[in-house]
């Protein structure tokens, strides 16, 4: 029975930053929403998206592009399929044929037996021999139907997926910019995998498995027919029954899919943006407020599931019920035929015969719809590759390109051009716009974010065209140009510089395939890729998954060789240098301007950049305001045009201009090749692989403990365990007693005595049914609420370990938010799945226990020969399993490899379609693909081979285990009844050593689970500020804060000393500036004071009487302190909610605080109509917010409390000018009569402190006032005179 599948795919637009900030401008209140999603617009969205792409297309789309062999095999697999489906009627007539060969005919004269036995027993053995023998023909001809079919259905699935990927991937590269604007970039790969997988769905394994269904309830239907009309008919009419049963399965398991979906995904949601926040949740002493939401929340979810597996055990118990009430109909039914004369030649053979015929067909007819609605789905998810494969895009052609060859670039401009981005045609972003650039110029555009900058280089590099105006190259309409050749002539660096994970020099020839080694070498010596030459693999380095193996600035110059390895007449750089650190930038600036300078071919430069000092030394600089060029020169003549746009953004930029971080070069350069012997992921999971078989191999269960998570359950076990026992046993006493016994009575010669037996054995199965149903019912139900108590202890408790530990545990790498979640949601399932395995291994060795006791009473020789057929069921499975996951391994890392440049291509489609490298990547990725279907035909033909074996054994052993009941018959060492309970009773044990094994399939798992469980919950956190100990301070005297020589190193890092002996002292009361270095060790002391960390020498004391923080009670500490953090952390609630977390539960505030504390924030936007004042929803993570927003929302947060101690760091970073302005000033009166430490960048932002403080290096070189320090001329006077550079 297949359980439905939600299927759906949301879209939302995704662009640059700087293009949101260009649509945004001005708007950023209308990013606020207070509505949720609902599955009404989930349906519409994919509605919408279905008929974007034309609707679900035809089968015969579907196959258009197999080739006549492939179809060919298609074809022939749809025939096996057909003979394969005959298959299991056949072996029900056969068996019902065995069954009469081994009774003596009812026209045979008892006297003759009588007379001569040794005859009678003769005959019947040739009987039954020429039986089993067709019987062993069939199974051959069974193994070469299913060979056929379990080989031609994959083959043909993994021979179209292996053209797919590649056309897929092909026709996406070829999308223009604006349709993934409109698309969601982020699930793009995914949805792509989806798409294909649904399409190996429809045309795989699964649609011969629904055509031999298919073939098999027709033919099984003729076959019932032929054999009792009367009984199948009479047989059917339970089919509505026993789908009720299966209906309220089907709406269990789906309730229980919405459950987890819902009230679990919502706990999991919750964890997850805790364990996100757990330093704002820490700083505010938040753990016991989020772990009694999280309880309240799996609460809910446990209730839920209950009610879910009381459902399913129900309905699996009336499922059964009928099943056994519907033997017991059938016997009397018949019965009543023979009695009556109607058909008086039924035997009890035609009548098994016919029973399993139709019960197998109701069994059956429900694997016919998964296939075929797996096509409908492929219709409806393929809709969007036949789309995209047929349809052109309007600037990146794929098929027919007929437009002009560009040759070198002489000029470029733009003539009064009009843009609207195509996913908000509302917002006009550049507005009648002119610029001209000349040949071998560097020419440079500014402004403010939001005033068009990014659209200009968009518009130069033809992501898209312009609404009105027109782009010119060469004086000529850049529309009227191929644009594969238009872009050979350019060279794109862009802010993120895109690496594929596959060496550097392979990288690099992405620019150009085709260049020579003396290109190569002057490329890389251009970008200066020494760094490079000094690794162990030079340029054959494995860069790692989009250049994880290098630095920022490492990468970028990789990008930058990349780039001029084409020789281009044009060089884009699109803020090339934003996302480095200062010393970064700077090697990186110098480069770019080494290229300008010795450019032999007069290269023309183009740069956007936000930062003024990287384009100081251009020909032109555009300074762009609201779409339009406003000021053109250059840097000179710009700086001086008083009261000009770029004056004004220059003098910003000098007051607010980050300082340079003292960072050794060499010493930089050294980490970072350190981090190539840190070992790929590769490497880790073979280490994980090693681990769990290590734990699965010797570690013990603490099964006490582990029932300690359920112990209010503990009374569930005793009538758990006493039905799945009934349960387990009644599949075995129906088999070998009350199905014999019905076998038997139906050939008593005397009709009177069959209807007596017949009419007990009835009311023997319905009972028999009944226990099955009630058993099932209390088994399902009891596990049922062990597990789900189970699951919710377990979840409850993991958490409150978590936010127990110090936030070191959480640096841990093997400990990031993600992972925590996924070690909350999937071990406590294997945990609580293990639980209910108790009860099914009950059953399933009840089953074993009383099947073969039974059998072995009945007739052990029978019984032993039956047990040796259930070692070759299993070798057959083995073979089957082996051959299907043989090449699983090899698979599955290539497809990771292939995937993952399938996302970094899409995520960064621009890049790709900036630099040309549509065909590098694809070739790329048809590598990886290419090894994934390599050895697909003969991996497929041993697979159907194996699949064809598993089904003909089942004839097989069936054939050989009758003729050998018959040859015992025959040798009087059994007889019919002895010899059918013999086999009933191994049949049975053999399913119920079947459950066990399927059931012990995650036994090593869910060890694994329980192990790394116990090692969270066991492990001694070095400080709790879940359950604290220590004494408070005297609020007055908590603003004291005294370092006195700590020294310190990150747990995770012990070999870089972070402090190397700070010292200072603060009275309360005093505000304290912290500047320096990046790196210096600033941050590392809110860290300390906030207490997140111990030093490992030296001490942080409080208060006048020098109180270690390590012996404060930490909860009232952090009560004591308000943090604003550089990337403020928000709750997905309102702004309200938000605000009020650093508050008590039960603490209660005057509006007019609150009101004063807003206006101190400058949170004015929630003013705005597009709002809903303090009850607007931030979104998760604060995401419908824009960064200014968040920031504010943080800082009133933090003054909300009233805090003897403010730490500031750079909490005004996020702000525009103006809002800065107001919160500096909110914020240096929120220093009054509290302790105050702010980390800076801006030094203009702490210059009227009390003290500042400065950190390099690990350590306090100087300390004083503003005029001091700069008197000392020493690193704080240096830091001033860099920012003013």
């Amino acid at each position: 029975m297949a359980s439905p599948t939600l299927l759906g795919n949301s879209t939302d637009a995704k662009m640059t930053d700087d293009d949101m900030e260009e649509i945004n401008d001005g708007n950023l209140d209308g990013m606020i929403q207070n509505q949720e999603t609902s599955e009404a617009d989930a349906a519409q969205a994919k509605a919408d998206a279905l008929k974007e792409f034309g609707g679900p297309v035809s089968v015969a789309t579907l196959l258009s592009l197999a080739s006549c062999r492939e179809k060919a095999v298609f074809a022939f697999g749809i025939l096996g399929a057909a003979v394969h489906g005959a298959g299991q009627p056949l072996l029900c007539l056969m068996f019902g044929d065995l069954i009469d060969s081994l009774t003596p005919p009812k026209d045979l004269d008892p006297s003759a037996v009588a007379l001569d036995p040794a005859a009678a027993n003769d005959m019947l053995f040739d009987n039954v021999g020429q039986t089993a023998l067709t019987f062993v023909l069939i199974g051959f001809g069974a193994l070469v139907a299913a060979s056929i079919q379990g080989a031609c259905f994959p083959w043909f699935a993994e021979s179209q997926m292996a053209k797919m990927r590649p056309f897929y991937l092909d026709a996406m590269l070829h999308r223009d910019v604006a349709w993934f604007d409109t698309h969601g970039v982020g699930a793009l790969a995914d949805e792509m995998g989806s798409d294909l997988e649904t399409y190996v769905d429809a045309f795989g394994t699964k649609l011969g498995v629904s055509i031999m269904s298919a073939s098999g309830v027709v033919i099984g239907l003729i076959v019932a027919f032929t054999l009792s009309w009367e009984v199948s008919l009479l047989m059917l009419v339970t089919f509505p029954l026993m789908g009720f049963g299966a209906l309220i399965m089907a709406k269990a398991m789906q309730d229980m899919q919405q459950e987890t979906q819902g009230a679990y995904a919502k706990a999991a949601e919750m964890a997850d943006e805790v364990l996100f926040a757990i330093r704002t949740v820490v700083s505010f002493s938040g753990e016991a407020r989020e772990l009694t939401r999280y309880t309240a929340a799996t609460e809910i979810a446990r209730k839920g599931g209950m009610s879910n597996r009381v459902k399913q055990g129900v309905g699996m118990g009336y499922v059964w019920l009928i099943y056994f009430a519907s033997m017991a109909l059938a016997f009397w039914f018949a019965m009543t035929l023979v009695y009556n004369d109607v058909e008086a030649e039924l035997t009890v053979g035609n009548l098994m015969s016919c029973f399993f015929c139709v019960l197998t067909v109701g069994f059956t007819v429900g694997q016919i719809a998964p296939g075929f609605a797996g096509i409908v789905s492929a219709k409806i998810s393929m809709a969007r590759f036949f789309y995209i494969f047929n349809h052109e895009s309007t600037i990146q052609r794929r098929v027919i390109e007929d437009r002009k060859e560009m040759g070198p670039i002489e000029d470029m401009s733009l003539q009064n051009v009009v843009f609207f981005y195509p996913a908000r045609p509302e917002v006009k972003i550049l507005d009648g716009l002119n610029l001209t650039i000349r040949k071998g110029q560097k020419v440079a555009v500014v402004g403010e974010s939001g005033s068009g900058k990014s659209t200009v280089m968009a518009l130069l590099e033809r992501f898209y065209d312009p609404s009105e105006g027109k782009v010119l190259v060469n004086m000529e309409d850049l529309r009227n140009f191929s644009v594969s050749s238009y872009r050979k002539q350019i060279g794109y660096v862009g802010q993120e510089p895109v690496l594929f994970a596959t060496s550097a020099r392979a990288n690099i020839m992405m620019g150009c395939p085709g260049a020579t080694e003396a290109d190569f070498q002057r490329a890389t010596a251009d970008a200066q890729l020494d760094f490079i030459e000094a690794l162990p693999g030079k340029f054959e380095t494995y860069v790692g998954s989009g250049g994880s193996q290098f630095s920022g600035g490492q990468k970028q110059r990789i990008a930058i060789a990349r780039a001029l390895l084409k020789k281009p007449s044009v060089l884009f750089l699109d803020e090339a240098t934003s996302a480095l650190d200062s010393a970064s930038e700077r090697m990186i600036q110098a480069t770019i301007d080494e290229i300008g300078e010795k450019s032999s071919q007069s290269m023309t430069i183009v740069t956007i950049a936000h930062r003024l000092s990287t384009v100081s030394n251009s020909d032109v600089i555009y300074v762009l305001k609201s779409g339009q060029v406003v000021e053109s020169g250059s840097h000179a003549e710009l700086t001086a045009m008083e009261g000009g746009l770029y004056q004004a953004l220059a003098a910003a930029q000098q007051v607010a201009g980050l300082e340079s971080p003292v960072t050794d070069p060499k010493k930089q350069q050294d980490k970072q090749l350190e981090r190539h012997g840190s070992g790929a992921s590769k490497a880790e999971e073979e280490a994980e692989f090693a681990r769990m078989k290590s734990i699965q191999e010797s570690y013990k269960v603490p099964t006490g403990r582990l029932l300690e998570f359920c112990k209010a359950e503990w009374w569930c076990f005793v009538p758990g365990f006493l039905a799945a026992l009934i349960s387990g046993a009644c599949f075995p006493v129906l088999g070998a007693f009350v199905l014999v016994d019905a076998m038997e009575a139906m050939l008593q010669d005397d009709k009177e005595t069959m209807k007596e037996e017949v009419e007990k054995a009835a009311i023997f199965f319905t009972i028999v049914g009944a226990a099955k149903f009630v058993a099932t019912a209390v088994q399902a139900s009891t596990f049922g609420k062990i597990a789900e108590a189970t699951t919710k202890e377990c979840r409850v408790r993991l958490l409150k370990a978590m936010l127990r530990q110090e936030i070191g545990y959480h640096d841990d790498p093997q400990h990031t938010p993600g992972q925590l979640v996924t070690a909350l949601r999937i071990n406590a399932y294997r945990i609580s799945n293990l639980m209910v395995s108790l009860g099914d291994k009950a059953d399933a060795v009840c089953s074993v226990l009383v099947g073969m006791t039974l059998a072995f009473l009945a007739c052990w020789e029978m019984a032993a020969a039956m047990l040796l057929s259930i070692p070759i069921f299993s070798i057959a499975q083995v073979i089957q399993m082996s051959v299907i996951m043989g090449s699983g391994q090899t698979e599955s890392e290539s497809l990771k490899a292939a995937n993952q440049v399938l996302a970094d291509s899409l995520m960064n489609a621009r890049t790709v379609q900036a630099a040309g490298n549509e065909k590098d990547v694809l070739a790329l990725y048809s590598d990886l693909v290419g090894t994934i279907t390599s050895g697909s035909t003969r991996r497929n033909v041993l697979g159907g081979m194996s699949f064809g074996f598993a089904n003909a054994v089942v004839f097989w052993i069936c054939a050989a285990g009758f003729w050998f009941m018959g040859f015992l018959i025959k040798e009087g060492r059994t007889n019919f009844g002895d010899g059918q309970r013999a086999f009933m009773g191994i049949l049975y044990a053999g399913m119920g050593a079947g459950m066990a094994f399927a059931l012990t399939g995650d036994l090593g798992k869910a060890k694994v689970a329980t192990h790394d469980v116990f090692e969270i919950l066991d492990r001694e956190t070095l400080i709790n500020g879940l359950e604290p100990n220590g004494h408070a301070v005297a609020v007055q005297d908590a603003g004291r804060i005294e370092f006195d020589d700590v020294k310190f190193t990150y747990p995770f890092r012990p070999e870089v000393k972070v402090l190397k002996g700070v010292s200072f002292s603060l009275k309360a009361g005093q505000s304290a500036g912290v500047v320096g270095p990046s790196g210096g060790g600033k941050s590392t002391v809110l860290a300390l004071i906030q207490r997140f960390y111990d030093p490992q020498m030296g001490s942080v004391f409080i208060g006048h009487d020098r109180i270690s923080l390590r012996d404060t009670n930490i909860r009232w500490w952090r009560k004591q302190i308000g943090f604003v953090g550089q990337e403020p952390i928000l709750f997905n609630t309102t702004v309200l909610e938000n605000v009020k977390y650093g508050l008590e539960d039960d603490e209660e505030i005057s509006s007019e605080h609150l009101e004063k504390c807003k206006q101190m924030a400058n949170l004015n936007f929630l003013d705005s109509n597009r709002t809903q004042g303090w009850q607007t929803q931030v979104g998760p993570r604060g995401g419908r917010l824009s960064g200014g927003q968040k920031q504010r929302v943080a800082i009133c947060r933090a003054l909300l409390r009233n805090p003897a101690v403010l730490l500031l760091d750079e909490a005004t970073s996020a702000l525009d000018s103006q809002s800065e302005h107001l919160v500096q000033a909110a914020l240096e009166a929120a220093r009054k009569d509290r302790t105050s430490i702010a980390i800076a960048h801006r030094l203009s932002t702490i210059q009227d402190c009390d003290v500042i403080i400065v950190v390099a290096e690990g350590r306090v070189v100087e300390s004083g006032t503003h005029e001091e320090l700069l008197n000392l001329r020493g690193v704080y006077f240096k830091l001033q005179l860099g920012q003013k550079k």
